[in-house]
């Protein structure tokens, strides 16, 4: 037997594409895994870890800025002014009058806009929810959508005519909110998120509640039904006045750097500014007083008895709205843009236009919680 001597082959030098395909010509020996590896999350934190993928949600809808700061200017001009210079036997300047419903479309128009977009994102993410949620999202935005566009482009008088219409748009809005606080429920883990999502369903059921008592024939004509309602709508209005409160400590940025020092140091300043108008308000007539806050935030419950108890959550409210609108991320300010809708909406709101803000507002508040978790999940 005759032996020959082979040379060794030279190693080939891999291409890039077989580096990340593996594609090697001897077979690498599997990696024992360490004991220091980290154990498999958790089914919840696997879904918060995987919100990472879906930047959409973290991203302000088109329009949203607009729409909200459309909703407060009418809010101030047509609910705010007017009847404070009414009161003083002095009318709105013309320009401002001119400017009150033009404020109105503008807010509608662009909520229209931001809300599709929102809702769209929502029911397109992979994962968030199952697939029937998804199309009762969708088919009640599409009811309040097409509810809110009605009542615009419509001649005035044609749609308050109606008032089954408005019902229907308010039952669609509490459906709606619900089914979007349970969807953000199943994914978010925190404490404040959860907590923020509960309150606004708690609004948005305790409101509900009191509108099938108030108009159902049978139920309306029990004997308890008038102390019912009252106490639904209390709890309502509850729940309503500490949604900005919770959702405080999760849109605001709490970060130890300047710009998020900066956003809280703006919203301190709102919050003392809020609470001197509280103070000059004291001197307006009692009348007065309870027409701008029902007009306004359409709060009543409380109005006679403790109507400055008020002063507090409304300019924690205000604090916390400002505080994330002048953050620089947009997780924050897609927060705090809700905050101001929500004030804009108002609790219960039985108009076109309120509703549209409501929903709009439940719509980015559930966007900026599963969008700061996910964030939070990234962290190291």
């Amino acid at each position: 037997m005759r032996l020959t001597w082979e040379p060794p082959r030279k190693s080939r030098k891999l291409t890039r594409s077989e580096m990340s395909l593996g594609d090697v010509d001897s077979p690498q020996p599997e990696r024992a895994s360490a004991p220091s590896d980290p154990p498999p999350a958790s089914d919840s934190s696997a879904r918060v870890a995987a919100l990472g993928r879906w930047p959409a949600l973290s991203r302000v809808p088109p329009l949203t800025h607009l729409a909200a700061g459309a909703a407060i200017c009418h809010a101030v001009l047509y609910r705010l002014l007017l009847p404070l210079l009414a009161a003083r036997g002095l009318g709105l300047p013309v320009p401002l009058r001119l400017a009150a419903p033009f404020s109105l479309k503008l807010a509608a128009c662009a909520g229209m806009v931001a809300l599709l977009v929102g809702t769209l994102e929502l029911v397109r993410t992979n994962g968030l929810t199952y697939l029937g949620r998804r199309i009762v999202v969708a088919t009640l935005a599409g009811i309040l959508l097409t509810t809110v566009a009605a009542a615009t482009f419509l001649p005035n008088g044609h749609f308050a005519a109606q008032p089954q219409l408005v019902l229907l748009a308010a039952g669609a809005l509490h459906t709606f909110v619900v089914q979007l606080s349970m969807t953000t429920l199943r994914m978010d883990d925190t404490l404040a998120g959860r907590t923020t999502v509960g309150l606004v369903a708690a609004a948005s059921l305790f409101a509900l509640a009191s509108l099938i008592v108030r108009h159902a024939e049978p139920v309306s004509q029990w004997p308890f039904a008038t102390e019912g309602v009252a106490s639904l709508h209390a709890l309502g209005e509850l729940a309503y006045l500490l949604v900005p409160i919770a959702a405080a400590f999760v849109i605001c940025p709490w970060d130890d750097d300047a710009s998020s020092r900066s956003a809280r140091r703006a919203g301190a300043i709102a919050v003392f500014c809020m609470a001197v108008l509280f103070t000059a308000s004291t001197r307006l007539p009692s009348a007065v007083y309870t027409h701008v806050m029902y007009s306004t935030l359409r709060l009543e419950w409380a109005l006679d008895s403790a109507s400055l108890g008020y002063a507090v959550p409304v300019s924690l409210a205000v604090g916390a709205a400002t505080s994330a609108l002048v953050s620089r991320d947009q997780r924050h300010r897609q927060g705090g843009a809700a905050l101001w809708l929500w004030l804009a909406g108002g609790y219960n709101p039985l108009t076109p236009a309120r509703v549209l803000w409501s929903a709009l507002a439940a719509t980015l508040v559930c966007r900026a919680i599963l969008g700061v978790g996910a964030a939070r999940s990234k962290k190291p």
